[in-house]
């Protein structure tokens, strides 16, 4: 694993195109792997210190998981988007922890990065 600083870094200079690349990846994950990771990139999503995601993003997926949406492949992408910005590693860690699929789609959006 990259270290950590240098991670946040990258993740803070995405660009609009690298993260279209990554919401294709996410668009492609299987029910299974929407179903067992979302609700974890939701718990580090909520329990972040950080508070980066009092914003548009954020809003976002309260209203996903208010509408019980958060399941979904928009609910998987914008939970990307959020445990990038809010806990990179513990994004991987997630991910890298999960089914075959996550696994997969953990290194996709490393190469992007």
């Amino acid at each position: 694993m990259e270290q950590i600083p240098k991670l946040e870094e990258k993740v803070e200079q995405l660009t609009e195109i690298q993260r279209s690349e990554i919401y294709e990846y996410a668009r492609r994950a299987s029910r299974e792997t929407i179903e067992e990771v979302c609700p974890a990139l939701l718990r580090l999503a909520l329990e972040s210190e950080k508070g980066k995601l009092k914003n548009q993003l954020g809003m976002v997926i309260f209203h996903l998981q208010k509408n019980e949406r958060i399941n979904t492949v928009i609910g998987l992408q914008k939970l990307i988007d959020a445990a990038l910005i809010v806990n990179p590693e513990g994004f991987f860690k997630i991910l890298e922890g999960a089914d075959e699929g996550a696994q997969e789609l953990a290194k996709k959006i490393k190469s992007i990065l």
